[in-house]
Order: C-alpha cells, then sequence, then structure tokens
C-alpha cells in the first residue's frame, strides 16, 4: 500500500552564508569557526539544547584517553574546555587524579553563552531530514516543525548530525558499519544515580576504579548474572552530594542508529537494563546501599552509524602509518576504541580483529607520539557541491571511524568544515575549490595543529 505527498511550496524562512546542521561538538566548531571568519551562521539542533553526545546522553568524559599521555588537545575544544574550568572548575568532581569531565548541565548553559558571544544564530527544536536538490546542488533544507515544514537555504550547508542525515536526504553515498553484516557499535543509554556515600568511595584513593575493576572481573567469572553483555564499567563525576553523574553501562547490540524501530528497541531495553543493575549495585557495590536512580540520559547514544562516501577515504592504514596530506585540516594521536559490534565480550582488543571478533582498544601509552593527519577531502562528499560534513561521519572506513569518533576530533573537522565553507562563501567558489592553504593558514590562527 502506498499513499503520494503532495507537494508544497515553501517560502525560504533564513538565507544564511553558512548553515549547519547538528548542534553537537562538530556543530560547535563548525558554527564557532566560521562565524569567526566572518560569515553569517545558522545553527540547528532538533533537540532543546546544544552539546549533542555530551548533554543528550551524559557522555561528560570527552578527552580520557589523553589524560596522563603527551598529547593535549588544541583548537576551540581546548579553548572551551579552558574557559569552562575557569567558570565552573571540575564539575563538583571529587575522584582523584580524573580527567577533566563537563557537567553535561552546566555545559548547556556555557554553550547558550558560547553562541550569543559569538554571534551565531541558533534554532532549536529544528529536525532536518530533507533538503531541496536541483542538480549537484542544494538548494534548501526542510525543518520538520508543529507547524509544517521551513525551509531555510544557505550558500553552503554543513552536515553535522552525526548520522550524515542531510548527505544522506541528498542522495550522497555511504556505508554504515562494519563490512561484513552493516552492524555498528552498541547503542549506551547512560544514567546517573544518587544516594552514594561519597567519602566511603574517596577515603583512601578512588574507590570507583576498585568497583569497576572488580566488576570485570566478575563478569569475566560469569559472577553477575546480569542480561546486558557489558564487562568494562566507566563511571562518570562523584560529588560529595552523593552523585554520580553517569554510568556507562547499557548496551543494545545490533541496531540500525537510523531506524526509529531500533532505537524504540534499543532505548526499552536499556532502561530494563538500568532497573536489573540498579539492585545489583545496591547489593553488590560498597557505598551504594542507599542509592536511587536521579535520572535517564534523555537519549540513547551511539558511537558511529553513517559514514559519508568523500572525495577520499581514511583507513586505519594511514592512521597506522602517520600519514599526513597535503590538503590535512588537523592532526589527531593514534588511538582506537570500538566496542563490539555483536556484543561478543571475547577477543583481545587488538587492532588486527578489525572489529569482527570482539572488541578494539588501542590506547595512548605514556610516552608515545604517533600521530595522523585527517584530509580536507574526508570532509568533502560526493555529487554534491555546497555540502561539507563534519564529525563521526566523515568519509573513513569502520575501523578509521573508532579513533576519529572522539568528541574532540569530531570538534577539529568541524572547525575545519566552518572555516572552509566561510572561505569558499567569500571567494564565491564551491567548497571543493576552495585554497586549502588559506583554509590551512585560518585554522592555524585558532590554535588547531
Amino acid at each position: 500500500m502506498k499513499i503520494t505527498v503532495k507537494a508544497k511550496e515553501l517560502e525560504i524562512a533564513e538565507k544564511v552564508d553558512v548553515l549547519v546542521v547538528g548542534g553537537g561538538p562538530a556543530g560547535i566548531g563548525a558554527a564557532v569557526s566560521a562565524a569567526r571568519a566572518g560569515s553569517s551562521v545558522l545553527l540547528l539542533e532538533r533537540r532543546a539544547f546544544l552539546g549533542g553526545n555530551i548533554t543528550a546522553s551524559y557522555v561528560e568524559t570527552c578527552n580520557w584517553f589523553l589524560h596522563g599521555t603527551k598529547f593535549s588537545a588544541h583548537g576551540l575544544y581546548s579553548e572551551i574546555e579552558k574557559d569552562y574550568r575557569a567558570r565552573y572548575g571540575r564539575s563538583h568532581d571529587i575522584r582523584e587524579n580524573a580527567p577533566h569531565r563537563f557537567s553535561s548541565e552546566y555545559l548547556k548553559i556555557f554553550l547558550d553563552e558560547l553562541m550569543i558571544k559569538e554571534k551565531v544564530k541558533v534554532l532549536l527544536y529544528s529536525f532536518v531530514n530533507d533538503v531541496v536538490v536541483e542538480g549537484d546542488h542544494i538548494q534548501g533544507a526542510i525543518i520538520q516543525t508543529k507547524q509544517g515544514p521551513m525551509a531555510v537555504a544557505a550558500s553552503v550547508i554543513i552536515d553535522a548530525t552525526g548520522d550524515g542525515d542531510v548527505a544522506f536526504a541528498a542522495g550522497v553515498p555511504f556505508k554504515q558499519g562494519r563490512d561484513k553484516d552493516g552492524y555498528c557499535q552498541p547503542g549506551t543509554l547512560n544514567f546517573r544515580i544518587a544516594g552514594l556515600d561519597a567519602r566511603a568511595l574517596t577515603e583512601g584513593g578512588d574507590k570507583l576504579k576498585e568497583i569497576a575493576k572488580q566488576f570485570t572481573q566478575d563478569y569475566l567469572a560469569g559472577k553477575t548474572g546480569l542480561d546486558c553483555k557489558r564487562k568494562d564499567l566507566p563511571f562518570g563525576r562523584l560529588t560529595s552530594a552523593g552523585i554520580i553523574s553517569y554510568i556507562n553501562y547499557p548496551c543494545s547490540y545490533m541496531i540500525d542508529p537510523t531506524s526509529n524501530v531500533d532505537l524504540t528497541k534499543g532505548e526499552i531495553e536499556c532502561r530494563g537494563y538500568i532497573k536489573q543493575f540498579y539492585g545489583y549495585m545496591k547489593d553488590h557495590f560498597p557505598g551504594f546501599e542507599k542509592i536511587e536512580i536521579a535520572s535517564i540520559a534523555p537519549e540513547i547514544g551511539f558511537r558511529d552509524s553513517r559514514r559519508i562516501q568523500g572525495k577520499y577515504t581514511l583507513t586505519h592504514e594511514d592512521i597506522e602509518g602517520s600519514k599526513t596530506f597535503d590538503d590535512v585540516i588537523c592532526i589527531f594521536p593514534r588511538m582506537y576504541d570500538m566496542l563490539s559490534p555483536d556484543g561478543f565480550m571475547g577477543g583481545d582488543g587488538s587492532l588486527e580483529s578489525g572489529g569482527n571478533h570482539g572488541h578494539i582498544y588501542v590506547h595512548i601509552k605514556e610516552d608515545d607520539t604517533r600521530s595522523f593527519g585527517v584530509p580536507y577531502r574526508c570532509l568533502v562528499p560526493e555529487r554534491i557541491d555546497n555540502l561539507l560534513v563534519a564529525g563521526r561521519c566523515i568519509s573513513t572506513t569502520h575501523v578509521a571511524e573508532s579513533s576519529i569518533r572522539a568528541i574532540y576530533a569530531c570538534m577539529l573537522t568541524g572547525q575545519a568544515a566552518g572555516v572552509a565553507a566561510s572561505l569558499s562563501v567569500k571567494a564565491n567558489v564551491m567548497p571543493e575549490q576552495v585554497d586549502i592553504t588559506n583554509v590551512q593558514g585560518t585554522l592555524k590562527t585558532m590554535g588547531v595543529l
């Protein structure tokens, strides 16, 4: 059975130089950098707040993989973290020797103020899943609203949705998940608990690390009896008020992050895991005897989904060879973090598994200095001439994506897209023809390595 959706003629509600779709780390980087480069910018976000997975999925520990290494953040991320620390410090975190963590709630306010300061116009509750394409050019993006569809237009559009929604709507070819079966990494529904004995969990060291280590051992020994397939247990901030800001545990495997049917399944499944794990924590973790569930993240978070086909596809061979490119737009440390796409908890985490036999986890060693370049061509999609893509959905292989998906890396590719979009508008050329040396020079002035 089929129905016909009648064509509608829409007024263009707004026209700007650069339209950024998606207000997560990549979109923030793109919008701020395009505005600083002199363009009029409109940032669209489907949620009620900015921050992407940091705020919507409680992924507050953004740069854990740099902690204790020779690497440090650069570019806009470094600037944001510095300014945030000056205002909110450690976000009430009393854990010792922990990497910096944002408060997802404070960060919402911080990002509102940042966009006002940078003169970026923001429109929330703006879900874009359709575009009007003529030839190879996007004429307008369609926002779905309670008052009906609304059209906005721009000289250049940046897809920072994480799922490549704009590129998909425009007909850009893409891949999703691992090659052999299309499975992506699992979706995780983080949650927050209150009522902990904060003093007992911090006297004599960070007891949460000990609890997490013991949990992994018990899971691998088959002692937990829990239904969720997850052996590691990352905890977030611990406050003196007895709150853990997130528990990164409940996972739903082998679901499609772009399917509302699968998303529904994942949310319900993970809430069931949270209920079960809540009882387990009270019974097994010292200091957790009086806990309650304070909140469940507004939505399940994903680590990968669509990856667009660009003018170049970054591979793990490029990363392993510390490859740089003439059109490099950022340098990033060599690391990989891929949770098992099919829920198999065996495997040794090695790169050689390719994500086909358990997880991949290759961390940065204390004295490691290996890094690689990300080429601009990974941001330039096939078929559409006035579109750039930033964030986890740029053109990479599935294994390479497990490195470049990091929140900090997403903001770096966003910065590059924002600068390139602004300079292409000024030069009256399409993004693919922009002078890459000008892009690189501008990024350097913004502190990007």
